[in-house]
């Protein structure tokens, strides 16, 4: 099916609008009405490395999907963007599913368009980390990813939002904003190494950009207190880069954020949290490191800001919890 074929899609969202969480959001898992699903299905072909995009073919994963009565419609993204206005004139199209065939940086775009709507979604993990996929238990093998939809087990998570102050924009995330060092690294990861070696390609970044790196302080105002870090990950979901753990008791399906804060400014010490992040978490009592419990931070300065792998700008930002839960197919 050609993008064409569908209704003019819209060519911007308007999220300028106020989402903030209020209390009363009732946290639900169960299944899909299995009595009707037509489900859109979003596929990135530049997403993961080379081996991952190669078999099997979408063709037979919608031929397994409408073996069991799901109705589906391709459509293949050809640039930025495009997964977010596809997602966002889903539910006006007539589908109450839109599956994601790529990594966190097209569930991501695609978030943004299904965030506030009643539209379900689900994912074929194909990317280069996958972290949204292990952080849901989900297969990395597509095939049994498709036979996880086809189940419809569903949760409802929810999202964290970063809102930048110039110009007034709003970028929804499920796994984490990190703001300082990681932002840094992410803008450094060159796009065709990332294919070659996947994961690699960040450990490759990260350790190139601590040999040069200047940590410069910052502000985050977390429930009325400043503080004044060189790193901060506002966490939604407890793994950081997959096997990583910087905010490991933050969950996707409670409305709060984990925020870890790092206040050193040597990058020998760096260094060392690495090690107690690649095995199971920094430990809450060393010194210069804090773990908050929040549903709203506010950061000042001018540092780069990531969310869920992505550099989208720098702050100041507003970091708070999305007002609408998102409802996600699960094993």
């Amino acid at each position: 099916m050609s993008v064409n074929s569908l209704p003019q899609l819209h060519s911007s969202l308007n999220l300028s609008g106020s989402d903030c969480f209020s209390d009363g959001i009732e946290f639900a898992m169960g299944k899909c009405d299995m009595s009707y699903r037509r489900a859109l299905l979003i596929s990135n072909p530049r997403t993961g490395r080379y081996g991952t995009r190669r078999a099997p073919q979408l063709d037979q994963l919608c031929d397994l999907l409408r073996a069991h009565a799901i109705e589906v419609e391709l459509l293949v993204t050809g640039g930025p963007e495009d997964a977010t206005r596809f997602a966002a004139t889903a539910q006006a199209n007539g589908f109450n599913e839109v599956i994601v065939a790529g990594g966190d940086g097209t569930i991501n775009e695609a978030v943004q368009g299904l965030v506030g709507t009643e539209v379900r979604l689900g994912i074929l993990p194909t990317g280069t980390g996958n972290v949204l996929a292990h952080e849901l238990k989900l297969p990395l093998d597509v095939t049994e990813a498709a036979r996880v939809i086809v189940a419809g087990r569903t949760q409802r998570i929810f999202a964290g939002c970063a809102i930048s102050e110039s110009p007034n924009t709003r970028r929804y995330f499920l796994l984490m904003a990190g703001i300082g060092l990681d932002a840094s690294v992410v803008s450094r990861v060159h796009p065709g190494l990332k294919k070659r070696i996947g994961k690699a390609a960040f450990w490759y970044s990260g350790l190139s950009q601590l040999a040069d790196w200047q940590p410069v302080p910052f502000e985050i105002e977390v429930a009325g207190k400043v503080y004044h870090p060189t790193f901060a990950v506002i966490g939604k979901a407890a793994g950081y880069g997959g096997e990583l753990a910087v905010t490991p008791r933050a969950r996707l399906d409670q409305p709060m954020f984990e925020i870890c804060i790092i206040e050193s400014r040597s990058r020998l010490r760096y260094l060392r949290l690495l090690s107690h992040v690649m095995r199971g978490g920094i430990p809450a009592n060393l010194r210069g490191i804090r773990f908050l419990q929040a549903k709203v931070a506010q950061s000042r300065g001018s540092a780069a800001v990531q969310v869920d792998g992505e550099v989208i700008g720098n702050l100041p930002m507003k970091f708070e919890i999305a007002a609408q839960t998102l409802e996600v197919i699960i094993p």
